[in-house]
């Protein structure tokens, strides 16, 4: 007899390589929205914008595990919002920190292997799963790989509202993520900038610090990150 559907989750593939924890990064408060709760609890489509974000990685086969790191103080009502995402990979929420780096840190050490991590903002609910998976292939090829696209706009150089001069196109990147890094890699570059006082706007430059080479490969326009009320519309329609 059929099993009758939506009653149990359907796991994905057993993964056949190493270990990948997708650590979806949700600890700040997105105080720009001008909202009571922070911007990863708004609703799209009827869930959590930060839902979007886990189900993008529960459903890749690649990915044996999930760690979810929300701001402090929100753990309860993280797991009452998300009572719905029921993911067939181990799924944890942790609490995360002042700055972003502290969050991932604080994801990092609920991962119990030390195979690889693919980190994603969760205000970017609308990652293609064909983007997230091929970041997590080119990781194991290459030894790590950041999501980017190449600037679409000119570019110019200015000072005091003048400009000074272009920057060539071809050579400028907008960074996305996911930014998928062996743990022990990033374990070691969140170390040192702790150590340093670097605050880092994103965990590949964290790494680029210890000298080791960022691999670029290819984000999506889709990819949006939600920052101000406005977005939510835009990503609606690409939902």
């Amino acid at each position: 007899m059929a099993e009758p559907s939506g009653t149990v989750p359907v796991p994905p593939p057993a993964p056949a390589g190493p270990p990948v924890t997708a650590l979806i990064v949700a600890g700040g408060m997105g105080r720009r929205m001008n909202s009571p709760v922070p911007k990863q609890f708004l609703t799209l489509r009827g869930k959590p914008v930060v839902q979007w974000a886990l189900e993008r990685f529960a459903g890749l086969p690649a990915v044996t595990d999930l760690v979810l790191v929300l701001p402090a103080g929100w753990l309860e009502e993280g797991r009452v919002r998300l009572a719905g995402f029921v993911p067939a990979q181990p799924f944890r929420l942790v609490e995360g920190g002042e700055r972003r780096q502290d969050s991932v840190a604080a994801g990092l050490a609920a991962i119990g292997h030390e195979g690889w991590v693919a980190v994603h903002d969760g205000a970017r609910p609308a990652v293609p799963a064909e983007v997230a998976a091929g970041a997590i292939a080119a990781a194991l090829r290459l030894g790590n790989a950041v999501c980017a696209v190449p600037a679409a706009d000119t570019l110019v150089e200015a000072e005091a509202g003048i400009v000074q001069g272009d920057v060539p196109r071809d050579r400028v990147f907008q960074v996305q993520t996911p930014q998928v890094f062996p743990v022990a890699l990033l374990r070691q570059a969140l170390d040192a900038a702790r150590r340093d006082g670097v605050t880092g706007t994103d965990d590949a430059g964290l790494v680029r610090r210890l000298g080791v080479p960022i691999h670029l490969v290819p984000g999506s326009v889709r990819n949006l990150k939600v920052t101000r009320s406005e977005d939510l519309a835009t990503l609606d329609a690409l939902l």
